[in-house]
């Protein structure tokens, strides 16, 4: 049985997909599986499913955390780990997160990520500056996974109810995050960095605001949770921090989407149902039973 799972979900952009596939198809071994998913955009024209990966197309139209949710579901390893077209490994990147993860107090372990546009390497994300999305360019300064460099631990992952379809496709890697930190699920933080990737697969690629009001969304439904570690500034020291920032345009308008977003409550029975299930789960050791829309993807897996 392989140990890792890698899934690489097509994101309309084939040569950043090519570059990832031709990275892992170099760099695995027989202790890892290959998940491509998709909702019908990638032919597979390398015919990959034959032999080198399972290919999954999932329903028209689904987000991208229900496509990792179906890819997840399906995957025959204890571990996963996900890597957004753009992204490259050597080989062995994975040896050191697999010995961490065989303690099993351990939730998932993130590697630094090597940004080639910047020259940083990052290690999930910055723990002083949740809930906000910054990148931690120091190991000791992380707070949590991002979607890109870190290596979960399925079960988890199952139990946790995958990622949420309910945030931001951007920041899904954040409420995972302050998910695991309100069930106190431990991760770790190795040193070595044998991962590359670009800007677009670290960083969000929607606009300032529209983070800034997801960001602020999730940190209202978190704020509202028992036990979860989030706690809001008052309003008016929100709206000082906004006149700080009125003389950078992007940081004034991630703030402004900040303030609107916390005053949001949208999201809060969704994740706070979301965190209590979370909780029943793990309190129970018990595994939620599969989703409709992952079934299918299960059979045609076996089948090819």
């Amino acid at each position: 049985m392989p140990q890792l799972s890698i899934i690489v979900p097509f994101q309309r952009d084939e040569a950043a997909l090519e570059s990832t596939l031709l990275s892992v198809l170099e760099a695995k071994t027989d202790d890892h599986e290959l998940i491509i998913v998709h909702s019908g955009e990638y032919s597979d024209p390398y015919q990959l499913g034959d032999d080198e990966a399972v290919v999954i197309e999932t329903g028209a139209g689904l987000s991208i955390a229900d496509q990792l949710n179906v890819a997840a579901a399906a995957a025959c390893s204890p571990f996963l780990q996900v890597l957004l077209p753009g992204t490259r490994v050597d080989a062995g990147w994975d040896d050191a997160s697999i010995r961490c993860l065989h303690d099993p107090q351990l939730h998932a372990v993130c590697l630094p990520v090597l940004d080639t546009n910047s020259g940083d390497r990052v290690f999930g994300l910055d723990g002083r500056e949740l809930p906000h999305r910054r990148l931690a360019k120091k190991a000791k300064s992380s707070g949590g996974p991002i979607l890109a460099g870190t290596i979960l631990r399925r079960k988890s992952v199952l139990k946790m109810g995958g990622w949420s379809g309910a945030v931001h496709q951007d920041l899904i890697d954040l409420e995972l995050a302050l998910l695991m930190s309100a069930l106190e699920l431990r991760f770790d933080v190795v040193e070595e960095s044998l991962i590359t990737s670009s800007s677009r697969s670290l960083s969000p690629t929607s606009s300032n605001f529209e983070i800034g009001k997801g960001c602020g969304m999730i940190a209202c439904a978190y704020s509202e949770i028992p036990d979860s570690g989030v706690e809001l500034e008052p309003l008016a020291r929100r709206l000082g921090h906004l006149a700080t920032g009125l003389m950078n345009p992007k940081l004034a308008a991630e703030r402004l989407g900040w303030v609107l977003g916390v005053r949001d409550r949208s999201l809060v029975a969704r994740l706070s149902e979301r965190v209590a299930k979370a909780r029943q789960n793990f309190e129970s050791q018990t595994l939620p039973m599969r989703t409709p829309e992952a079934a299918p993807v299960a059979d045609r897996r076996r089948a090819a």
